[in-house]
């Protein structure tokens, strides 16, 4: 439940803190006075939007704190998937700077707006005035039936499996649709994966065809250089005989110095070098032979592969093979297309089913909880005051699933006899509104896990004993979780285990709004003026004394 709130620097607040208690507490006040803007205080804590609009003083920030004291450990497993740190008693914190940036903390933790409001709808419901709206919503009236339903798991389930359907069945669309466009050019690919197939080209292949193509251009000089090495090598005169009758003349006298022994050695090794270096020159020189043909063959495969390198953006063999590959791959998908677009159809037509096993299971629940719910309404209708009240809700399959199923919810009303009952969205009698959307709501609280509910002016077009059997209803409701209330109607506001007063103050410079808590004899001169206005008479002193005796 809300425990504290303290606010800083907001709209017409200087400074206000107000500790809550469970049960019933009412807030009092003259129109304009600022119970509204508490509330909008309260509401950034639930991850509504701000900015520097809202500071009184432009020059310092404000800040709107909470604290909830939290029942149990069953909120820690959500804390957990936040990333936030568990605690009995969590303090939220939202500061909006003078530079108009907000900050956001949860237990001192940084959080964003998104948390607040996940985390918000768990430990807080705001009616506001404008929620009435809501119940033109088939979404809040299907809320409705599956609270008392018990649908929350079930539900949940559901939405996970049609996340799932959507997920397959854009694959599906986004395959076809890929698949097609690509068909038609299925000829296109499967000429150029031919090309570069038949092509066999390997790796490295155009450095080595560049290099024989580069021998054969100096053809001419390569014969000439390879002829006059081998004549000189072993010709007439020949190197070779020379260096082996030297190598002779060393060794014979190399018994007369050790340097002559070393320079026969060297000898020997150069020869041994310059014979193997002789024999290759003289293979090159038999076997070299440039033929014309085979140059116009090296040339034409450069060509080849140059113009395939140009043609496909590759910059070399590696890149061109690469892109046969992915051309290998894509004629093969759409070759076997019909057979994937099978097994994805497959995949489509199991995964609706398993939602919409889901679905039906929903409505069948729905079904049941409907025939519970219009009576508890009719009966909690006719306490307030319409004693021909009918209501009924109907529901009908729609074509396709959404977010809560297959099921249309459709909420009609009545609230005099003999008249065709209305959908909620037509009627306009806003006592006629509060009084179905509090019912709802009763409803809906037996049902939910959230700790505190906020009443603002739910009780808008009503007085006298309506009022006071709304405020009958809350006071039921405050037994199980805590109920805090916004009004204008003394009838309610007794009903409050404590009550709060707004009012204003005004100096020459500024305007500041304020709260108390009333005592009891306050709350009895509170009471009076909600009953008589600023004039207190000795009857409304009494009548008010009265009805907080009766509470």
């Amino acid at each position: 439940m809300l425990h504290k709130l303290t606010i800083s620097n907001y709209a017409l607040i200087d400074t206000l803190e107000i500790s809550f208690t469970d049960g019933m507490t009412t807030i009092t006040g003259e129109t304009g006075a600022g119970k509204s803007i508490i509330l909008g205080a309260l509401s950034l804590l639930l991850g509504k939007r701000a900015d520097m609009t809202v500071l009184k003083d432009k020059d310092k920030k404000s800040i709107v704190e909470a604290t909830f004291s939290l029942p149990n450990d069953s909120l820690s497993t959500f804390f957990e998937s936040l990333d936030i740190d568990f605690d009995k008693e969590t303090i939220i914190r939202r500061e909006i700077t003078p530079q108009g940036k907000s900050r956001s903390f949860v237990n001192d933790t940084p959080v964003g707006l998104q948390t607040l409001k996940e985390l918000g709808t768990i430990l807080i419901d705001i009616h506001s005035q404008h929620q009435n709206l809501f119940l033109k919503e088939s979404s809040f009236q299907c809320q409705v039936v599956d609270a008392e339903a018990n649908n929350t798991v079930l539900l949940e389930q559901y939405q996970q499996e049609l996340q799932t359907l959507h997920s397959i069945e854009k694959e599906l669309h986004t395959f076809l649709a890929d698949i097609q466009k690509k068909k038609d050019d299925l000829s296109y690919y499967k000429f150029r994966l031919d090309e570069l197939t038949k092509a066999d080209i390997h790796e490295g292949e155009l450095a080595h065809l560049e290099q024989e193509s580069l021998l054969m251009e100096h053809s001419e000089e390569i014969k000439t250089m390879l002829a006059q090495a081998d004549d000189a090598f072993s010709g007439e005169n020949a190197l070779l005989s020379q260096l082996k009758n030297i190598q002779h003349s060393f060794e014979r006298n190399a018994g007369l110095s050790a340097q002559f022994q070393q320079i026969a050695e060297r000898l020997s090794q150069s020869y041994i070098e310059l014979s193997d270096i002789s024999d290759e020159i003289a293979k090159n020189n038999a076997n070299l032979d440039f033929d014309p043909q085979q140059k116009e063959e090296v040339e034409n495969r450069l060509d080849l592969i140059n113009n395939l390198l140009h043609k496909y953006s590759a910059s070399d063999e590696q890149s061109l093979l690469q892109k046969k590959d992915e051309l290998q791959s894509l004629v093969d998908n759409l070759e076997n297309a019909d057979f994937h677009c099978d097994e994805l159809q497959k995949q489509f037509d199991k995964q609706r089913g398993i939602v919409s096993a889901l679905a039906q299971k929903l409505h069948i629940n729905r079904e049941k909880a409907i025939k519970n719910l219009c009576p508890q309404i009719v009966n909690l209708l006719q306490k307030l005051g319409m004693p021909s009240v009918s209501f009924d809700i109907m529901m009908t399959q729609a074509k396709e699933f959404h977010a809560n199923g297959i099921d249309e919810i459709k909420m009609v009303f009545s609230a005099n006899k003999n008249i065709v009952p209305q959908w909620l969205g037509e009627i306009s009698s806003g006592g006629e509104l509060s009084r179905v959307m509090l019912c709802l709501k009763y409803i809906l609280a037996k049902n939910k896990s959230v700790q505190t509910i906020i009443f603002d002016e739910i009780d808008t077009g009503v007085s006298g004993e309506i009022a006071d059997q709304m405020g009958t209803m809350m006071l039921d409701m405050a037994k199980e979780m805590q109920i805090i209330t916004i009004t204008h109607l003394p009838q309610i506001a007794v009903k409050a285990q404590k009550q709060f007063k707004v009012f204003k103050t005004e100096t020459s410079e500024t305007t500041s709004t304020n709260i108390v808590q009333l005592s009891h004899e306050q709350r009895i001169e509170e009471i009076a003026k909600m009953l008589s206005g600023k004039t207190i008479s000795e009857a409304a002193l009494n009548n008010a004394k009265m009805l907080l005796e009766d509470k």
